[in-house]
Parts: structure tokens; sequence; C-alpha cells
């Protein structure tokens, strides 16, 4: 299913970021984009849970050039969201849910050496730290994960609403898969504009506007990683 391509990839990617040589990061706990089944969400695999963010330090990286920066640094790591997602895949079919088995079979991976040389390679064209980096990804593509999603959602609803009032307006039965995605979907609508509240509590309001900034830009290479993604699970099946 296309949403839970958003959930394994997004997961998958901060799994892997500022990764060194020989090293796998932890895993860190993406947020869920909504998954449709029967007109109901269905609750994503849950990442282990990480240490609380150190506020104060993300939010002095939450700038133009910086953001700039790790959006250089994420379009370099497209060339192996592949790999990643298919390390990924592989380690959690035999860690399960051991998260140290799922880290050892990730570090064992051969692919793992190729993606740690692409996240290093990809640093030094950015110009960011390894550290700059992981703090970035563990809060920026989090909310990037979520807006999209959401945005997504929206973008849904809309259409959903236009294909049911065409169909009453010319006398017939609204399709009800139709209805019961549009009210799936539709919970979700509200959900965007609250979690930009709550990033602009935590972070301020300036570092909000320049999330909302650079959303096309890192919406760009999320549909592009998607792409990657979806392409790595259809070949393991």
């Amino acid at each position: 299913m296309k949403s839970q391509s958003k959930t394994a990839w997004m997961f998958l990617l901060l799994c892997f970021a500022g990764c060194k040589k020989g090293e796998v990061a932890k895993p860190a706990a993406a947020p869920a984009p909504p998954v449709l089944g029967a007109a109901q969400p269905v609750a994503p695999i849950s990442p282990p849970a990480v240490a609380p963010v150190d506020v104060a330090a993300v939010k002095a990286l939450l700038t133009d050039d910086k953001l700039s920066r790790f959006a250089a640094y994420q379009r370099e790591m497209l060339s192996v969201t592949s790999d990643a997602m298919g390390v990924g895949m592989q380690a959690f079919a035999k860690g399960g849910t051991d998260q140290k088995k799922v880290q050892g079979a990730m570090a064992a991976d051969d692919r793992s050496a190729k993606i740690a040389g692409v996240s290093k390679a990809a640093l030094e064209k950015s110009g960011l730290t390894q550290d700059e980096m992981a703090k970035l990804s563990h809060v920026v593509m989090r909310y990037y994960a979520h807006a999209y999603a959401l945005h997504d959602a929206a973008k849904q609803v809309a259409e959903l609403r236009k294909k049911i009032d065409e169909a009453r307006t010319s006398g017939k039965q609204p399709s009800a898969v139709d209805v019961a995605m549009e009210k799936a979907y539709s919970g979700q609508t509200g959900q965007l504009e609250k979690m930009r509240a709550e990033f602009a509590a935590q972070y301020g309001p300036e570092a909000l506007a320049l999330m909302q900034k650079h959303e096309p830009e890192f919406y760009a290479i999320n549909q592009k990683m998607m792409g990657a993604a979806m392409g790595a699970m259809m070949r393991k099946k």
C-alpha cells in the first residue's frame, strides 16, 4: 500500500542518517502518514523510541542556509534510497522486533558500506557536519514526512469530494469506496495546522515560516525517495 511505503521509507531514511563507515545509526521514530483500510486508519509498525531532542540545539540549525544545505544532502542520498530500503527490509526480516539484531543485520549487510560512503560524500558536498545532519534528520525529516502525508490527505479529500459531488449531480450513487476513503482522509485534514502550531510552539514562528518556505523542495525529495522505496518493495515481492 502506498501510504505504508511512506512509513517504511521514512523510517529507513532515518535509520541510515549520519551513519559512519562500519556503523549504522540507531533507528529514529517517524510519524505515521494516513493508512487506509476498511475506511479506518491502520496502525503502522512502531520503531523504537529515541532520546528526547535537544530543542535549543536544533532550533539554532533551523536557518535558511542550513535547510538548503540539508536539502542538498538529501538529494545526494536519493541514489541509495533503494539500497537502504533493501537493507532495512532484510534486517527486519532477520531481527524482527529485536532492535539489536536489526542493527546487527544492517551493519553486516555489504550495502551499508555503500550507503555510508554516499552519506560521507553528501555531507562534504552539503557543508554540514555529521552532528548537524543527524539533528536535522531527526526533526526536519520527521516534520516533512508528516506534513507531506497530511498535505496529501487534504488533496485526496478534495479529489474524492469532487468525484462524489459529480456522481450525485448526475443522479448516480457515489462509489462506496470513494465515500469510505473520503471519510478516512477527512479525519486527517485538520491535523496539518495543528502540527504546524505545535512546531511553532516548540521551535518558534520564525522556524516554522522557514520550514513552510522549504516545503516544496522537500516534498519533491520525498516523492523521489518514495518512488525509489516503492520500487525496492516491489522487487522484494
